[in-house]
């Protein structure tokens, strides 16, 4: 299946892209399948070094988050957004 993959912000600014579109076979892979094209820094821009997803981006599939979701499964068509950590002051 083919999914977008957005990036927002900082984020967009370091890898030089607004959107990408990967071959994936599920959430995971359409991650690891990006950062082929991006550059092995945007795994860990998703996962953490235990391979669990990070606490500090909010990532939504079709606009919704991530952490709301059980069992992540992804459909063709698929829209995967990524924002950095948000700070205000």
């Amino acid at each position: 299946m083919r999914v977008k993959i957005a990036l927002f912000a900082t984020l967009r600014e370091k890898f030089g892209v607004k959107e990408i579109e990967v071959e994936c076979e599920d959430f995971e892979s359409a991650i690891a399948n990006a950062s082929k094209i991006l550059g092995e820094d945007f795994y860990y821009e998703v996962f953490n070094e235990k391979g669990e997803i990070r606490d500090d981006r909010i990532i939504t599939i079709n606009g919704r988050n991530v952490k709301d979701i059980e069992k992540i499964e992804l459909k063709d068509g698929d829209r995967i957004a990524i924002f950095p950590p948000i700070a205000g002051g």
